[in-house]
C-alpha cells in the first residue's frame, strides 16, 4: 500500500532544502520537529515502534540533504555510478520513555564517522515536555555500488575533511558487532 503521507513529507523536506540556502557541515547535527498523532499509536496508546522508525527516515533525508551528500551522490549518479545510492543497512535502537498523543519532539541526527564501507549515524527523539531521549538509534548508512566509499563522497563535498573523526564507545561496538555477525548472514 503507498504511503501517501510519508511521500508527502519526504517530498517537502527536498523542496525546502531547495530554498534553504547554506549547506551544514558534514559534522553537524540536523534537527527536525515532530509530533505524536493518532495514526501513531499502538494498542498500548503510545508511539508504536514503527513509527520511531518511520519518523527517523525522515531525519536522515534532511541530514543527507542539509550536508550535501545527497547531492554529492547524484553526482556520482551523473559520472557513470548510475545506480550510486544510500541504504541503512544495520541498525541498533533504545526505546526509553514513550511518547503520548500529541507529544512535540525533535528528531536529532548525526554523522559519527565513516570507515572504509559506510557512514555511522546516531538519531535520538527527544520530548519537548522534559529534554530527554525517548529514543535512540545507531545507524550503518551503506554505499551502493561497493566501490563507492564514505571518503569518496566527503572529498566530493571539498571540506577538507581527511578522514572520519575517531568512533564513541558504543559506535565501536556497533560496528565490531556488525562485522561479527556478517559472515553469518552470509552463509
Amino acid at each position: 500500500m503507498f504511503d501517501l503521507g510519508y511521500f508527502i513529507r519526504a517530498s517537502r523536506l527536498f523542496w525546502r532544502s531547495k530554498t534553504a540556502g547554506k549547506v551544514k557541515h558534514i559534522l553537524d547535527e540536523s534537527i527536525i520537529k515532530g509530533r505524536c498523532w493518532t495514526t501513531d499509536l499502538d494498542t498500548n496508546w503510545h508511539m508504536n515502534n514503527a513509527r520511531y522508525l518511520r519518523q527517523c527516515d525522515f531525519g536522515r533525508i534532511t541530514l543527507l540533504l542539509e550536508n550535501g551528500l545527497w547531492d554529492a551522490v547524484l553526482a556520482r549518479r551523473k559520472t557513470g555510478m548510475k545506480d550510486a545510492t544510500v541504504l541503512v543497512s544495520a541498525l541498533q535502537t533504545q526505546y526509553r520513555q514513550s511518547v503520548q498523543l500529541g507529544d512535540r519532539y525533535d528528531i536529532r541526527t548525526r554523522i559519527h564517522g565513516w570507515d572504509d564501507k559506510a557512514f555511522y549515524l546516531e538519531q535520538a527523539i527527544v520530548l519537548d515536555t522534559n529534554q530527554k531521549i525517548a529514543f535512540l538509534m545507531l545507524i550503518r548508512f551503506a554505499l551502493v555500488p561497493r566501490s563507492l566509499t564514505p571518503q569518496m563522497l566527503v572529498d566530493d563535498l571539498d571540506l577538507g575533511v581527511k578522514q572520519s573523526p575517531p568512533f564513541s564507545p558504543s559506535v565501536k561496538a556497533f560496528q565490531e558487532n556488525y562485522q561479527l555477525s556478517y559472515p553469518i548472514i552470509k552463509q
